[in-house]
């Protein structure tokens, strides 16, 4: 039941993601479609679209981690520790969501609207589900958190940001940016729990 407790919101996104695929995926990807390519909103979205890609790149976000982990040696021990544990959770992120993707095999938006999985495959183009740029933004986002709380809100800004340019750019449905950022957190959260980094996080504030 503690566990549970622990973790409701997790579950409660769980039982979500079933409504997202069945409901929401080909709506939303049909209605970015939709949008008429000579109109203000898609060159907004068109010239923004390279911007997003790159801040949310895993090597920008691995750059990041290997910066707060040099510098905070002569920083604090928690910007090292922030920097140490975020690379980490990177690698791990990206490994697990690359095995994930290439188990289902599904299809992405640019190939269809509706779900299409064909199973275990390394075809290019399949390999929608979950979105590995979310999972690793919600990683980053998660562990940076729990180091530097007060900037929470825009970590996570941030990371909702991002994910939602996977949608705007057919990259991925819906379902695909849910999952990737339940994957992500959870990865942050079982590599804290695991070496009991929160045990070396200095003062909250």
């Amino acid at each position: 039941m503690q566990f549970l407790k622990e973790n409701k919101n997790y579950f409660a996104a769980l039982l979500l993601l079933p409504l997202v695929f069945f409901y929401l995926d080909s709506r939303v990807i049909s209605w970015m479609r939709a949008i008429p390519k000579d109109s203000d909103l898609y060159y907004s979205l068109q010239s923004i679209d390279p911007i997003m890609d790159v801040i949310s790149h895993g090597v920008t976000l691995a750059i990041i981690a290997c910066a707060l982990y040099v510098t905070g040696k002569y920083i604090s021990v928690r910007v090292t520790e922030a920097g140490k544990y975020l690379f980490i959770g990177l690698l791990l992120t990206g490994g697990i969501v690359q095995i994930v993707k290439h188990l289902f095999g599904r299809a992405r938006p640019r190939f269809t609207n509706e779900p299409l999985f064909i199973g275990p495959t390394f075809k290019g183009g399949y390999d929608s589900f979950p979105s590995g740029h979310t999972a690793a933004v919600f990683c980053f986002a998660y562990i940076l958190s729990q180091y530097f709380p007060r900037y929470r809100i825009l970590l996570y800004l941030y990371a909702v940001l991002m994910a939602l340019e996977r949608i705007e750019g057919c990259s991925h449905f819906p379902s695909d940016v849910l999952a990737g950022a339940l994957l992500g957190i959870i990865i942050g959260k079982i590599l804290l729990k695991m070496f009991k980094a929160k045990q070396l996080i200095l003062s909250k504030k």
